[in-house]
């Protein structure tokens, strides 16, 4: 069963920038980072998949780290120890996605500390909290996986997971909200641009001279 950890400890961007220095130029695996980052938990996974989509569309990633993202959803969900296949944790990503990876979550991290801090404890440690952000992730990492030719449709997911793991990681019930509501709202925007899609289609065809 999951259980609570207590997160006092450095900021993360600062430990990610001890770790970009340590493992410079080399080629990075997911144990590997979660090993340096040991005490924070699924969450840093969560955010290190969900980082690469948050700015732009990856062709051919969304799907398989979608997938990843879901795993580890779906464990939380159930009050199960987050775990991902070995070949997963494994696979070394190359030296530059390695370097451009932890550096973006540099970025990202250190925007966030400025707003990001323990509040709204109930969103986070109530009775099955951990388990609807468990869902929450399940839900956003579904959008993410869809192949959408859609501006932003992995962008809007990603950044669900993102906010929903720091909340998570950091205690802030106000990033657990926000990444809900990001979750919810994937799907809504999915829908709004996919019948607005059909509508257009449909008006083009009707246009056509029989």
């Amino acid at each position: 069963m999951m259980t609570d950890q207590s997160f006092s400890q450095s900021r993360l961007s600062a430990d990610l920038e001890t770790l970009h220095a340590r493992l410079k130029d080399k080629a990075l695996t997911l144990a590997e980072v979660e090993q340096a980052l040991r005490g924070r938990g699924p969450a840093i996974l969560l955010i290190l998949l969900a980082l690469p989509f948050c700015f732009v569309a990856i062709p051919g990633l969304s799907v398989p780290f979608g997938i990843a993202i879901c795993l580890i959803g779906a464990r939380l969900a159930i009050g199960r120890e987050p775990w991902l296949p070995h070949f997963v944790m494994h696979r070394r990503l190359s030296t530059a996605r390695s370097a451009q990876l932890l550096t973006g979550a540099i970025k990202v991290a250190r925007q966030l500390e400025k707003f990001v801090r323990p509040r709204l404890a109930f969103l986070y440690t109530g009775p099955g909290m951990l388990r609807l952000i468990g869902l929450g992730i399940v839900i956003a990492s579904l959008g993410l996986m869809l192949p959408l030719p859609i501006p932003f449709s992995n962008s809007i997911p990603a950044w669900a997971v993102v906010l929903l793991a720091i909340g998570m990681m950091e205690k802030d019930g106000l990033c657990v909200l926000l990444g809900h509501l990001t979750a919810m709202g994937t799907w809504v925007f999915i829908g709004l641009t996919s019948a607005f899609a059909v509508g257009g289609l449909q008006r083009f065809l009707d246009s056509l001279p029989l």
